[in-house]
């Protein structure tokens, strides 16, 4: 199928819910274009339903623009966003990719309206950072307010604000400072990730002592260093439940 330009987006009402209905070929040149449509009517809404029946899919990886979305606005419970369509390639792309437990897929209105009540099976924000000296507090209070928001009890809470303060900090004294704050919680725990523009990969030796990375990986399940387009992104898994 050829990438083609996005062919357009309607916006509509459907019982008191935004109901967004897009039509086209999603693909690398249009899914630029379908994400301020997405960002504008979630800030503007809160909760969105978007019809896909009448939308092709020219490459599975573009469908990160629908997560991304919904995390870069709030993610839930402030923006709530389900896909409707009783079938077709965008739907069952996101039920092989399991992009629907972020952001959920129903047959119809009436379900959609439904599932937009509902928290989703892993929940996701991610925010810029400030640059220096600001950006460690700044991820601390974000991160308590999320964990507000996502009902995480409050021991986890503290150990998930230290994760987060020595993974910031280490982003702003080892690269040129950290650029994106990601949090995301599913059944699995707390994820937090930490994108900087640097492709130095931190390394935690023997004789680490203190903060930093022991701290990280001694107050998570487990953690790492994906590798960007540009730098990287140092992330952890904080357990839920009992330390």
């Amino acid at each position: 199928m050829p990438d083609e330009a996005l062919v357009g987006a309607d916006v509509s009402e459907a019982s008191g819910v935004c109901l967004l209905t897009v039509y086209g070929v999603l693909g690398t040149r249009s899914a630029p274009q379908l994400d301020p449509v997405l960002r504008k009517q979630l800030l503007d809404r809160g909760r969105v339903l978007v019809d896909v029946s009448r939308l092709d899919l020219a490459s599975t990886a573009v469908l990160a623009s629908f997560p991304a979305a919904l995390a870069a606005t709030g993610g839930w419970p402030a923006s709530r966003m389900v896909l409707v369509s009783r079938g077709g390639p965008v739907v069952e792309a996101m039920r092989q990719a399991g992009r629907h437990r972020e952001v959920p897929v129903a047959g119809d209105i009436a379900e959609g309206l439904t599932l937009l009540g509902r928290r989703p099976a892993r929940v996701r924000r991610t925010t810029d950072l400030p640059p220096g000296p600001d950006a460690a507090p700044f991820a601390r209070l974000l991160l308590r307010s999320v964990c507000e928001d996502w009902n995480i009890p409050s021991d986890v809470v503290d150990r998930a604000a230290i994760v987060a303060n020595e993974l910031v900090s280490n982003a702003v004294q080892h690269t040129l400072g950290p650029g994106e704050l990601a949090l995301a919680h599913s059944r699995r725990g707390l994820w937090i990730a930490v994108r900087d523009g640097s492709s130095a990969r931190p390394v935690l030796t023997a004789e680490a002592e203190g903060l930093g990375l022991r701290a990280v990986a001694e107050l998570s399940r487990t953690w790492g260093v994906t590798p960007m387009g540009s730098g990287k992104s140092v992330w952890a898994l904080v357990d839920d439940g009992p330390a």
